[in-house]
């Protein structure tokens, strides 16, 4: 047993935590060699019984974080199963990292072939990691199912698909497993999702008019309003509008019944009820609101020349800004009329 761990199981007395992080040697390139890197993991065994089902959640383009193995829906699956929970960290995020930088040359092992391989190369190695790591062994009768939200659910059923002898099932919340470059749809959902689309749709179509007028002093006046008077290319200032939009509706979970929560939708087009101001102003004020509130700094969040030439490591936006550039797009462009 590796130092430092102990287990409850088996005569154990101490309960180890499972916000210990384990580290597993995953092969670099699984079509040109076999050096390795290290690749976070997290397991929760404490509802596993033999025989049952191990789901494993590639954590996609976000770090991976313990807080799903005691909360979320892969959670309610395994507890309610009898199941084991494993988070596998993606290549290239979080700490999981085969490159000492991320220079364009570096970026090469960042791929959906590598990816897929990663989670069945995992697989087919888990049960030595598994007994070596927390002492437990997995039943041979275990299935295995790959789970995932948003990114981590299209490699859950991609995996699923390219490796039926490994993978049993495939349980994907929004899952986009068709590849779109021109990924207009994505904010028609969001528009279908919130009540006060048609005041949005009023806003954007103003502003649309200002910026094609290309009328300096205008532009710079709303941009001030905004809080985003400091990303200088039009292009971002026009892109960066959409973000408390759509963060709010692929992210939104209704308050708990018989919490006092705000529910974050009808808080959001409640900026929209101002009847004294446009509705343009009311979106200024709204995002300025949230930039402000949530310490947003917008040349970091929303310029695209941001971090152009920072290689350094733990650049999770720079990692998918490579993905969708190289692989699969997922731009989430103008949606076409309606709105």
């Amino acid at each position: 047993m590796p130092a430092g761990i102990a287990y409850e199981r088996e005569g154990f007395q101490q309960r180890r935590s499972i916000n210990t992080p384990y580290w597993f040697d995953q092969v670099i390139d699984h079509f040109g060699s076999n050096q390795t890197f290290k690749q976070r993991i997290f397991i929760n065994d404490d509802e596993y019984v033999p025989g049952g089902p191990v789901y494993l959640f590639n954590s996609g383009e976000t770090p991976a974080s313990p807080a799903y193995l005691s909360g979320g829906e892969p959670h309610t699956l395994a507890k309610a199963t009898g199941g084991m929970l494993i988070i596998m960290e993606h290549r290239y995020y979080g700490k999981s990292y085969p490159v000492s930088n991320m220079s364009g040359p570096n970026m090469k092992y960042l791929t959906i072939d590598n990816a897929l391989e990663d989670i069945a190369y995992f697989i087919r190695n888990a049960a030595g990691f598994v007994k070596g790591t927390i002492g437990v062994d997995i039943s041979p009768a275990s299935k295995w199912v790959a789970t995932g939200g948003s990114y981590s659910a299209t490699l859950a059923v991609w995996a699923r698909k390219k490796y039926p002898d490994l993978i049993h099932a495939a349980y994907a919340s929004s899952a986009p497993v068709l590849i779109e470059p021109d990924f207009y749809q994505y904010d028609q959902v969001v528009a279908r999702a919130l009540p006060c689309a048609s005041d949005i749709a009023s806003a954007v179509s103003v502003l649309d008019n200002i910026l094609d007028s290309r009328n300096r002093t205008l532009i710079d006046k709303w941009k001030k309003a905004f809080a985003l008077q400091d990303l200088k290319d039009d292009a971002d200032f026009a892109g960066a509008l959409t973000d408390q939009m759509s963060t709010t509706v692929q992210y939104y979970m209704p308050p708990a019944k018989g919490s006092d929560a705000p529910d974050s939708i009808a808080q959001l087009c409640g900026w929209f009820k101002n009847t004294r101001n446009i509705p343009l102003q009311n979106m200024a004020d709204m995002t300025a609101a949230h930039i402000r509130n949530n310490r947003i700094d917008p040349v970091s969040a929303y310029s695209s020349d941001s971090g152009a030439t920072n290689y350094a490591l733990y650049q999770d936006g720079r990692a998918w800004f490579y993905q969708t550039c190289t692989q699969f797009g997922f731009w989430q462009s103008a949606p076409r009329p309606p709105l």
